[in-house]
Formats: structure tokens, C-alpha cells, sequence
């Protein structure tokens, strides 16, 4: 018997990982290539994300039965069907269905359930899916939002700083910051601040969270604050629901699967309003998004007028 198999993708902006699954779900082979986000270079991320399922399909002896692509950047440059076509068009006409990076990670965290995926690392985003349809909190990037996410967590803690640094008052956040950006004052941060990219400003978060856990007020302050504000957004996309509402919260990203205070800020807030939620912390590998995907909408390419 001919073995069968299914291939989900996860296109972000770093890289992009294929994993093939038979269909019981059992991980066959992966791939791993360059980035996919498709709004920063159309071609090079269709290219990168045809990349890896060539990979797979020449190492795996079966029949793949479909490819999911979960794409960053695939909400701005919009048109998902011609997206999903022209991989088809790279990957042996394969069906292939085009979805957003996000939206893949809510298959994988919530294995095909209703419910919801908060996402904190670099950024931060609700996604929650409630009978097909998808309703979706925040997510508006490093400056009009990103709440709770690495890179607010350390944006919060930098204006903590300079706050106490203009008033000359003590500020644990003081000497953390002048360690890390090796430099002799506060007023100096700004300059280095303003030169570091997203994931490198997120990257300091760790450093605030291990600070707050050590006992120091301001640092203990930012995460309390950032844990509110994401805390707010579930309670939106909650309230947001059809009765009777899913309950089921999945939990991922750096800075939720590492910061167990901050988990547990969030989790406290949103039980006083919903009691009966539940959380969880989602680890696994997104491109298992292909194992849940219910929808039929596949698409092939065969000719350009069709795409």
C-alpha cells in the first residue's frame, strides 16, 4: 500500500520548517530553509517555502495528499487562493491551501478544538476560532501594540528606567540596562536603543523577567503591567464569542512559555471575569496545524488565468 501523507509549513520571518505527518499524525521527515514572510520578498519567501516541500518530497516515498502553508506577512500582501497556486505551481501541482502563520499555530495549539492561541515572544497576538470563524485580538506590531509581548516587556522597562534616571531616583532597570548595552549612563541607552532590531530589543525581556523574579519593585512593575494588557486582550476576544463560549486557551511564545509569573498574572485576571477557562501551554511544532486543518478550500495550480 502506497503510503500516504500530508506536509504543513511554517513560513515565518527567520525560516521556514516543513514537517510531513502520516495520516495519524506521526512525524515522517522535516526540512528546514530560509524565511517565508512574503510581505518583505514575495519571491524569495515563495521560493524558500517551495524549497523545503521539494525537500521532503524527494525524501519521503508516498503520496503527499495536501501541503499547508502558514505565512508570515500573507495578511498584508493579501489574495491567499493566487498565494496557494503559485506554491502549487513549485511543489508538482500538489493541492496546497495558503494560511497565515498565526492562524496555523491556532490549529496546532488548540488540535482542532475551539478556543484560543495567544501568542507572546517577539510580538503578540489573540487568535481565537469559534465554529470556523476566526476572531482575532491585537497583533498591530512593536509600535501600536504587541501588549505583553518580549519587545513591550523591554520598551516598558527602558521608560521605567529613563523616568527614574530624569528624576535621578534608584532604579533596578538602571544597572540592568547600562550592563547589557555596555554602556557608562542611562542617558546613553536611547542612542543603542534606537540602532537594535525587534528581536534584539525582545531579547532583553528575559533580563526583566529574571529581575522582577529576584524581588525588584520597578522590573516586578513592567511585568505586571504588560500581563494586564495582554490579560485585557483575551478578555475581548472572550467577550467576543457566541454563547456558549469555548474556554480552552492556549498558550505560546517565549515570553508566555518561560515566565511562569507572568502566566500566572494573566491566568488570575482572566478567571475573575471567566472562571471557567482553561490554560495551557503549547510547545509543539506549528506545521501540525495540517494535522487539524478541516477546511476542503486546497488549491492547484493549472494555468495562470486560474490562479
Amino acid at each position: 500500500m502506497t503510503l500516504k501523507y500530508l506536509i504543513g509549513v511554517d513560513a515565518g520571518g527567520t525560516h521556514s520548517t516543513a514537517i510531513a505527518y502520516d495520516m495519524a499524525g506521526k512525524e515522517l521527515g522535516r526540512a528546514e530553509g530560509g524565511p517565508g514572510q512574503i510581505n518583505a520578498d514575495y519571491e524569495g519567501g515563495i521560493n524558500n517555502i517551495a524549497a523545503v516541500v521539494n525537500e521532503l518530497l524527494d525524501k519521503i516515498d508516498g503520496d503527499c495528499m495536501r501541503v499547508l502553508a502558514g505565512i508570515a506577512g500573507l495578511s498584508v500582501v493579501g489574495n491567499a487562493p493566487e498565494v496557494a497556486a503559485t506554491i502549487s505551481s513549485r511543489i508538482n501541482n500538489l493541492p496546497t491551501r495558503a494560511i497565515t502563520d498565526s492562524l496555523l499555530a491556532l490549529y496546532s495549539g488548540l488540535e482542532g478544538d475551539d478556543g484560543a492561541l495567544v501568542i507572546a515572544g517577539t510580538g503578540s497576538v489573540y487568535n481565537g476560532l469559534q465554529d470556523g470563524h476566526l476572531i482575532a485580538v491585537g497583533g498591530y506590531g512593536n509600535i501600536l501594540g504587541d501588549e505583553g509581548s518580549g519587545y513591550a516587556i523591554a520598551r516598558a522597562a527602558m521608560q521605567s528606567a529613563l523616568l527614574s534616571w530624569d528624576k535621578r531616583e534608584e532604579n533596578g532597570l538602571i544597572p540592568m540596562f547600562t550592563e547589557l548595552l555596555k554602556v557608562e549612563t542611562m542617558g546613553d541607552c536611547p542612542a543603542k536603543f534606537y540602532r537594535m532590531n525587534n528581536s534584539e530589543v525582545a531579547g532583553m525581556a528575559v533580563h526583566v523577567a529574571k529581575l522582577a523574579d529576584a524581588g525588584d519593585k520597578d522590573a516586578a512593575q513592567v511585568i505586571s503591567e504588560q500581563a494586564h494588557l495582554l490579560a485585557r486582550d483575551i478578555l475581548i476576544g472572550l467577550d467576543r464569542y457566541e454563547d456558549p463560549k469555548p474556554m480552552k486557551i492556549a498558550l505560546t511564545g517565549s515570553v508566555l512559555a518561560n515566565n511562569a509569573t507572568m502566566r500566572g498574572l494573566i491566568e488570575d485576571e482572566v478567571k475573575s471575569k471567566y472562571p471557567e477557562a482553561t490554560f495551557s501551554v503549547s510547545n509543539g511544532e506549528n506545521a501540525r496545524g495540517v494535522i487539524f486543518d478541516k477546511s476542503k478550500d486546497y488549491r492547484y495550480f493549472t494555468n495562470h488565468e486560474d490562479r
